[in-house]
C-alpha cells in the first residue's frame, strides 16, 4: 500500500526547519521531496535528509545532504532501506520564501498474488 504524508507543511524558510519525523515502521522504501515557493526565488541554504534508529537521536543520511541555490526543490528516493525513522533538515543561509516537504512510503510486497 503506498501513502503520502505531509511532514512540513508550507511554512517560513528564511529560518532553520526541522520536519515532523517520519516512522517507516517495517517499510523499505520512501521518497522525500523538498519544494520552495514564494519570495523571491532566492533561497540558499543545504538540504540534509537524516536518520534515526530509535526515533530520538537523528544523523544526517550518508550522501544525502543537497546545496540549495535559487530556491531549487529537491528528491530523496531510498529503496531499500534499513532505516526507521526519517526527517528532514533545512539550514538556512539567505534569501526569501517558504518550503513544504513531502513523503511517500509503499510497501515493495506484492499481495493477493
Amino acid at each position: 500500500m503506498a501513502r503520502s504524508f505531509t511532514i512540513v507543511s508550507t511554512t517560513d524558510a528564511a529560518l532553520d526547519v526541522t520536519s515532523q519525523p517520519l516512522d517507516l515502521v517495517d517499510l523499505t522504501t520512501a521518497s522525500f521531496y523538498v519544494a520552495f515557493s514564494g519570495g523571491a526565488g532566492n533561497l540558499a541554504g543545504t538540504l540534509y535528509l537524516q536518520g534515526s534508529v530509535d526515533g530520538v537521536s537523528f544523523f544526517n543520511y550518508p550522501s544525502a545532504s543537497q546545496a540549495v541555490t535559487n530556491s531549487t526543490g529537491h528528491i530523496w528516493d531510498l529503496n531499500p532501506t534499513g532505516v526507521r525513522y526519517f526527517r528532514v533538515f533545512w539550514d538556512y543561509t539567505s534569501g526569501t520564501g517558504n518550503i513544504t516537504v513531502l513523503a511517500f512510503t509503499k510497501n515493495n510486497v506484492i499481495t493477493g498474488a
